[in-house]
């Protein structure tokens, strides 16, 4: 759990703020770290029982030009199917990629002018497929789905193409299950360090084939591991992660309206409304 007082690091003997470490029982006695500092935890072990892990999945990712989903232009789409089958899209937005951007999925304005397809026609085409999948009744699972989602349909209603019925899905998204099943988790949060955690590969940080794929395998590792998780039916399990994600993002809010940080979470999920603040 977070330190709620100061204290010295059980490792390097620093000092820990309040708030900014973690305390760590071990028998009977307590004791303050910094998160990088803090003993390695290790995934509880899979189990033997059934659920929607055992169900075909498909993988979704995009990669963008902005944090804001409302403001990202798709740079790079990919769905993974049960086969392994991937269907892939590299895009040419129509406006600069911020270098900051490239930096991070390692697309560039070269790139995408020289390979890169129009993004109305590319979009359609990511569109029509995905409805493809919700229509099916396949889960459609994608980490940190509500960027993803949310920066699609702006796109779409950008380029004025019909929108995706997103509220026939049934969305996956391993990092709210993850958050529900490890609530005092003070490590990294990104899909790269879920997926050590999990044991679960990932090949190519920030590609979005990749991305796709382990998100999937990071889905069925954490239904292997929880068994009150894998017994929902997909439909529920979608409802139960809007109520998973409000509350996991109101205990971030107030973490940070305590650190004085003026910053507004988002709590609509999959499909965010507005602007992030």
């Amino acid at each position: 759990m977070i330190n709620k007082y100061p204290g010295s690091c059980g490792s390097c003997g620093g000092l820990v703020k309040a708030e900014l470490g973690q305390v760590v029982k071990t028998g009977s006695r307590w004791t303050t770290y910094h998160h990088e500092c803090a003993p390695v935890r290790n995934a509880p072990p899979s189990g033997t029982h059934s659920g929607w892990h055992d169900l075909p999945m498909v993988g979704f990712d995009i990669e963008g030009t902005d944090k804001e989903p409302m403001d990202s232009r798709i740079v790079s789409a990919a769905l993974v199917y049960a086969d392994g089958t991937t269907s892939s899209w590299l895009i040419n937005p129509g406006v600069p990629i911020p270098s900051e951007a490239s930096m991070i999925h390692g697309i560039t304005n070269e790139m995408v002018r020289s390979a890169g397809r129009p993004p109305r026609e590319a979009l359609a085409e990511l569109a029509t497929a995905i409805s493809k999948v919700i229509a099916d009744g396949t889960p459609l699972v994608a980490f940190c789905a509500h960027y993803d989602v949310t920066t699609l349909h702006t796109e779409l209603a950008r380029h004025s193409l019909p929108a995706v019925d997103w509220d026939r899905a049934d969305i996956v998204d391993p990092s709210i299950l993850h958050g529900e099943v490890e609530p005092r988790w003070y490590d990294s949060r990104q899909l790269s360090g879920l997926c050590k955690y999990y044991g679960v590969e990932l090949t190519t940080a920030h590609n979005a084939a990749s991305d796709a794929r382990a998100a999937v395998d990071l889905a069925t590792s954490i239904a292997a591991r929880h068994e009150r998780i894998a017994r929902l039916r997909p439909d529920a399990l979608h409802q139960a992660q809007i109520d998973w994600y409000v509350k996991q993002k109101r205990e971030l809010q107030a973490f940070f309206d305590r650190q004085g940080r003026v910053e507004t979470v988002s709590l609509d999920w999959p499909l965010e409304t507005k602007r992030r603040g």
